[in-house]
């Protein structure tokens, strides 16, 4: 009799609940448990200009990195006066401001103006003040060392840059803190406090305040191709070597990684059913 009872309640229907099952091993499922899993449920579909322009961003912030560099290289070599550098740049940062306030954002400009002035004049006065400091900083270091500290921030910097991707990774903090200090360390190999001042007011116009207005051009061939044709250039004046490796290092992240993306993205296979976590909505009363 009672092996016909336990044959009766093995006979009883298998149900996802632990404690309706108490004749089933932990570990048992019956072949309904499979009829819920679902496949790449919230997968996105990405067109090539999609993943081309998303490529793009680390491309942009690629080509802010050579326009610090041919910088760097122009007052270190001698072959522009730190005064030009320094009107031409204020120039531009004053346009790209004027295009940020009035054009892309919604504020009164008005409102803001005597505070960004004030910040702006802080930053000038204390900047000129602070770099002979800044200058001797990293005086004592090889030149060999600084360049290869240098080389090491801006990997840092590119690595944990907001892309526009939600992920761990991501620190804007660490991000800028790192190229801030690649620049001090190339401000030391420059002749006078002045072009160390010059250097580290382009360095706050190319990894802090030109990154807010590329951000509002996002997804723009237009920019893209404006800031490699500037970067090719500027490289150009420089290094014929460099600018070739530059070009190949743009082609290898703009097109031929975006086409391995998207090749890979057809075998891309999120499983999803029963045995996930389950999330608990809020529910208005």
């Amino acid at each position: 009799m009672d092996d016909l009872g336990t044959m009766e309640q093995r006979q009883r229907t298998w149900k996802k609940n632990l404690y309706e099952n108490t004749d089933y091993p932990d570990n048992y499922t019956d072949k309904t448990f499979l009829e819920e899993l679902k496949k790449n449920v919230n997968i996105t579909e990405i067109s090539p200009l999609t993943a081309i322009l998303g490529a793009g961003l680390v491309t942009q912030e690629l080509c802010i990195i050579v326009f610090f560099v041919a910088v760097y290289v122009y007052l270190h070599s001698g072959w522009i006066e730190p005064e030009t550098v320094f009107v031409q740049s204020s120039l531009v940062a004053a346009i790209g401001y004027l295009t940020y306030r009035i054009v892309l954002t919604d504020k009164n400009y008005n409102e803001v103006l005597i505070t960004d002035l004030r910040t702006v004049l802080i930053f000038v006065v204390f900047g000129y003040v602070l770099s002979p400091v800044l200058k001797t900083l990293t005086d004592t270091i090889s030149t060999d060392t600084i360049y290869a500290m240098t080389t090491f921030m801006m990997i840092i910097h590119l690595i944990f840059f907001d892309y526009g991707v939600p992920s761990a990774i991501v620190s804007s903090s660490l991000s800028m803190n790192a190229a801030i200090f690649g620049s001090v360390c190339l401000a030391s190999r420059l002749a006078s406090p002045f072009h160390a001042f010059v250097l580290l007011t382009n360095a706050v116009e190319c990894f802090v305040l030109l990154p807010i207005l590329l951000s509002k051009g996002r997804g723009s061939v237009i920019v893209l191709a404006a800031m490699i044709t500037t970067a090719v250039y500027a490289l150009w004046t420089v290094s014929l070597i460099m600018m070739f490796l530059f070009i190949c290092v743009t082609l290898f992240v703009t097109v031929l990684c975006p086409v391995w993306f998207l090749r890979w993205q057809k075998h891309k296979e999120n499983i999803y059913g029963p045995w996930d976590e389950a999330v608990v909505h809020d529910v208005r009363m």
